[in-house]
């Protein structure tokens, strides 16, 4: 907790925006939620063909690209005015977004429709946990953090030694992002409630529904 306000009180120096209402800050926190999934959708639906076709025959440079625009924007959403804080979580959804249409063309639709069913679900109800219990939530920060370090590390190592269990690692990256978006949500409320403070939760919040809503596909269409 004591980092945790450390972090807060060096972020807040970047916020200047007045300060929310507790209900209009958590709409914001919703409407640019929808935001960022609409991009997204969009970006999917919009050039899925040619992202696909670039990322075929470039798929290194592709990665590179998508690691500096997604972890670029995010450095920006967090250290600035409202504007620089929304500009910072487009780039971010952009990069995602891009990432993403690489990879929905090969599912169907309404595979598609059920992943991102079920994924609205853990939304809602780890946002309720969330309500409910925060502290609860905020005490598992750090731990929940180490847990997807070690288990980015144990997926890449798995994928070199082609032992990678697509059932196992699924589960196992669902249950921790699913705890992340309880974290990330305890943890904007704990924010001051600013315009800013309300695009960065959104950010965090978004990152962790495209991991959820990934893994969710993936598991759905190797079962069939």
């Amino acid at each position: 907790m004591d980092e945790f306000r450390r972090n807060t009180e060096l972020e807040r120096s970047a916020y200047q925006d007045g300060e929310l209402s507790l209900g209009r800050y958590n709409i914001l926190i919703g409407l640019h939620l929808i935001y960022g999934i609409f991009l997204t959708a969009l970006i999917c639906y919009t050039m899925s063909g040619i992202l696909v076709n670039y990322y075929g025959n470039h798929p290194f440079i592709f990665t590179i690209l998508f690691f500096v625009v997604s972890l670029g924007g995010s450095s920006l959403a967090r250290r600035g005015s409202y504007p620089i804080a929304l500009l910072g979580y487009t780039i971010t959804v952009l990069g995602f977004g891009s990432l993403l249409a690489t990879v929905l063309p090969f599912y169907a639709l309404p595979l598609i429709g059920a992943a991102a069913g079920m994924t609205l679900v853990v939304l809602l109800i780890m946002t309720l946990a969330a309500l409910i219990m925060p502290k609860a939530f905020l005490s598992m920060g750090r731990t929940i953090f180490i847990a997807l370090i070690g288990l980015i590390i144990a997926e890449l190592l798995a994928m070199l030694f082609h032992v990678y269990n697509y059932g196992l690692f699924g589960m196992l990256g669902l249950f921790l992002f699913s705890l992340y978006i309880g974290y990330d949500w305890a943890r904007g409320q704990r924010c001051p409630k600013t315009a800013s403070f309300a695009v960065y939760t959104a950010l965090n919040l978004y990152v962790d529904v495209i991991n959820i809503f990934v893994r969710i596909l993936s598991l759905m269409g190797r079962r069939r």
